[in-house]
């Protein structure tokens, strides 16, 4: 029984051990494979002391070295007692390993039409923040197998398209340049040869000409505090040139 509660302790103390060693590391270079890397040690550390445990024991001693020495047994057993969570935690290492995202990006999920930062990952799931706050927590192997649209993936840049309807009577080029003007002058916007605002016309509606352009910045969070700064300054700066923004209006006879 001593034997047992030393195996226990020191068992403890290497997942403690364990624990703490990544978490440093992790803090200082948030890299996916090293989370699941993390668990992935845990959980050879668990099964090592049960097989210790087990080989205190004259009941268990003889399966727990023979399931040893037979590792195809082991996968035999693990493939049909848990299909699921070891096709999660392949589909883990296979993620690790690969790299399609990795802690702190923002990922869309086509399949499942999901869109968030990825928080962490574990053995058997990937824990994605949605921008409500919420944590939605993903098997690794439904990640593995899903068509992924990476905003970070090499280029933090990203582009959001945005559209501006003005009316037929409305100076066409001059709304272009203050719709150009506008955008450029913001702090958040990027402009080189790559990336700059250039306005075009869309299309020519019902309602009025749509014109589209561009908004570059560096990430996401920029691009949403950016386009809602540019909606209020073209709404400032149309109206005082005399610019009309086109609505729809109900008339009743």
């Amino acid at each position: 029984m001593k034997k047992v509660l030393f195996i226990l302790f020191v068992g403890i103390v290497f997942i403690k051990v364990n624990q703490k060693v990544f978490k440093e590391i992790i803090k200082k270079k948030p890299i996916i494979h090293l989370r699941f890397l993390s668990g992935l040690v845990t959980g050879l550390i668990v099964f090592l002391g049960f097989y210790q445990i087990g080989m205190q024991f004259e009941a268990t001693k003889e399966i727990s070295s023979s399931i040893l020495k037979n590792s195809g047994l082991i996968v035999a057993v693990a493939g049909f007692a848990a299909q699921q969570t070891l096709n999660n935690i392949i589909s883990g290492l296979m993620i690790s390993v690969a790299k399609p995202f990795d802690i702190g990006e923002r990922v869309h999920l086509v399949n499942s039409n999901i869109t968030g930062i990825i928080e962490d990952i574990t053995l058997r799931h990937t824990i994605i923040k949605a921008f409500d706050n919420q944590r939605i927590v993903i098997p690794n192997s439904v990640m593995n197998s899903e068509i992924l649209q990476n905003s970070n993936f090499e280029d933090s840049v990203i582009g959001n398209y945005f559209e501006l309807t003005i009316s037929y009577e409305s100076d066409l080029r001059k709304s272009i340049d203050l719709f150009r003007e506008i955008i450029s002058d913001h702090p958040s916007i990027i402009t080189n040869d790559t990336y700059h605002p250039n306005v075009t016309v869309k299309d020519l509606s019902d309602t009025g000409i749509i014109l589209k352009a561009t908004i570059w910045t560096k990430d996401v969070g920029s691009n949403f505090r950016a386009s809602s700064d540019i909606r209020i300054a073209i709404i400032e700066r149309f109206k005082k040139e005399g610019i009309e923004i086109p609505y729809k209006t109900l008339k009743i006879v």
